[in-house]
């Protein structure tokens, strides 16, 4: 039986106060009952039109809370790095604004910044949890010309769903939560208030985050900024980041022995894990396994229907388009198969934005071709 967190029942919760309100708000603001005399079809445009509101009102809150982290960190000297909504980012790359797509699992968006030089009193509070003081102030704007426009109307539909949408996203938000495994931005304040080390960990993840997006890459990195996980940070899901980014770094250095070791290591030890950050590891295991012509007996325990299922949801991801070649004509040994992966590849990286990661990745591609000719 899957295991309920209290995050995701508070969450869920929220959600479904979210869509009780949204309901009466559409009963009051649209003549519910007076559209239904009118007929079905009167009666279904009301409801296609509610729920477009409540699509857009959604969507600009999102981008509100991106540009509250984006906003309160350059008060607080954080740099611009990536602003995501949906699938499409705005990314600073040496120096240059591109629109790039990308998708990360379980976020509607994503506002990444480099942090200021590292000292013990960095600011991040403001940062972490901008989004959901933007959310909040605009919410109470939205609310405030719901009144003055009567509560009735399209208009007053549409500043109440904004509002709605907006206090609903600063307390999922703020409150601080583990939603799906992920801390919140409110969890994220907490944890980095209570221990130094979590938030060098994460100065560390936002700097090197910001070194990748301007094309420098792990290998040219000093391996001392990397290590792995001790005591009591194996639950911390902050400093459980400092093993990962170890792992990327072996393998961008092409250090496959060492890299599959980290991975060991972490999936046994790191319980501070997110799911997301676990799933992408079975997913590097599972290729390093292949790229050594590890037995079946390795390799077919790695690919349960769970990471099945993530692997789909990734898809879109380099790295994957990678781990399909590899599996393809390295374990299944299907070279028309993996030659259609090579160029679902190619037309993922063109749009990727990350130059650094794309190079390694064709480095990569690169020795399971010769892997593939040698056996």
């Amino acid at each position: 039986m899957k295991k309920v967190h209290s995050g995701d029942v508070v969450a869920k919760t929220i959600m479904l106060l979210t869509g009780v309100v949204c309901g009466v708000l559409i009963i009051t603001s649209l003549n519910f009952f007076g559209t239904l005399v009118k007929g079905m079809g009167a009666f279904l445009l009301m409801l296609a039109e509610a729920m477009a509101v409540m699509f857009v009102a959604s969507y600009l809150q999102t981008i509100f809370h991106e540009g509250g982290h984006l906003v309160f960190g350059l008060l607080t000297g954080y740099k611009f790095i990536s602003f995501r909504i949906g699938h499409f980012m705005f990314i600073r790359e040496k120096g240059r604004l591109k629109v790039k797509l990308y998708n990360v699992v379980g976020t509607a968006g994503q506002c990444l910044m480099m942090p200021p030089q590292w000292n013990e009193n960095m600011p991040y509070r403001l940062y972490n949890l901008g989004g959901c003081i933007m959310n909040a102030v605009t919410a109470a704007i939205a609310l405030a010309a719901y009144f003055a426009a009567g509560r009735e109307g399209f208009f007053a539909l549409c500043m109440a769903m904004l509002a709605v949408m907006g206090f609903s996203m600063a307390l999922t938000n703020g409150i601080p939560l583990r939603v799906s495994g992920i801390s919140n931005d409110g969890m994220n304040a907490v944890l980095l208030g209570k221990n130094p080390t979590t938030m060098r960990a994460f100065w560390l993840q936002l700097y090197v985050n910001g070194l990748l997006a301007n094309g420098e890459r792990y290998r040219n990195m000093p391996l001392e900024w990397f290590r792995l996980p001790a005591g009591d940070e194996l639950s911390d899901p902050i400093c459980c980041t400092t093993g990962v980014m170890l792992f990327n770094y072996y393998f961008d250095c092409h250090e496959f022995a060492e890299a599959e070791q980290t991975i060991d290591y972490m999936l046994a030890n790191a319980h501070g894990l997110l799911d997301v950050e676990r799933n992408e590891l079975l997913c590097e295991l599972l290729f390093l396994r292949v790229l050594r012509g590890a037995p079946k007996e390795e390799v077919d325990p790695i690919l349960t229907p769970k990471l099945d299922k993530y692997i789909k949801a990734t898809a879109n991801y380099v790295s994957r388009r990678r781990l399909a070649y590899a599996y393809q004509i390295l374990y299944l040994r299907n070279l028309t198969t993996a030659q259609k992966c090579l160029e679902v590849f190619e037309r993922t990286a063109a749009t990727y934005p990350y130059s650094a990661e794309i190079e390694n990745e064709r480095e990569i591609i690169e020795i399971v071709k010769q892997k593939a000719e040698i056996s």
